[in-house]
Order: structure tokens, then sequence, then C-alpha cells
């Protein structure tokens, strides 16, 4: 799965909890500082849900150029984004980027 403006990662978590420690869920946010926040409790959310490893990863860059962060074509059964889309300026590019992805 993955998160479009994952932020401190809330959603991200909830999430990881619902797909289970084989699922997995990536969290994409354009700020530095609410991606440490989402990082910080990593360990304790693979503690909490009774994992071996976590099952998410984090990563810094645009919702509009998901190619830049590393998300493979074909790579995602499910994309959910809280609140998000409608701040991007460009919702068409997001959209054409998820399309594919």
């Amino acid at each position: 799965m993955l998160d479009l403006g994952c932020g401190a990662g809330r959603d991200v978590y909830a999430i990881a909890q619902l797909v289970g420690e084989d699922g997995h869920v990536i969290g994409v946010d354009m700020t530095p500082e609410q991606l440490e926040t989402a990082r910080k409790y990593e360990e304790y959310h693979k503690n909490q849900f009774g994992f071996a490893k976590s099952n998410v990863t984090f990563k810094n860059g645009l919702i509009e150029k998901l190619d830049e962060v590393g998300i493979e074509n074909d790579s995602i059964d499910v994309i959910v984004s809280n609140c998000v889309i409608n701040l991007v300026p460009d919702k068409e590019s997001v959209i054409r980027e998820v399309k594919i992805r």
C-alpha cells in the first residue's frame, strides 16, 4: 500500500497493522520533519504489533513525482491519501502518477 502525503505516519501505522507482517506500507511526504517523526515510532509499532520486522518505509518526495522517490510502476495494490491531494496545485499530475503505480 502507498500513503500519499503521509505526514507523521499515523495512517501508515494504522494500515501497517491491517496488512500484517507480510504486507508493506510506503508513506511519501515532502516534509523531512514529518518523516523524522514518523520514523521515530517505527520500532515502537513493530513491537506493539508483534512483528519480527517492520513493514513500513517512509520516503521523502513529492506525490506528483513518485518515480523520483523510487516507487516502481505496477508495484502498488492500494493507494490512500488523507486530505492531501486537494493541497497539490497540479492534481492531474498526481492522478497520472498513481495511475501507473
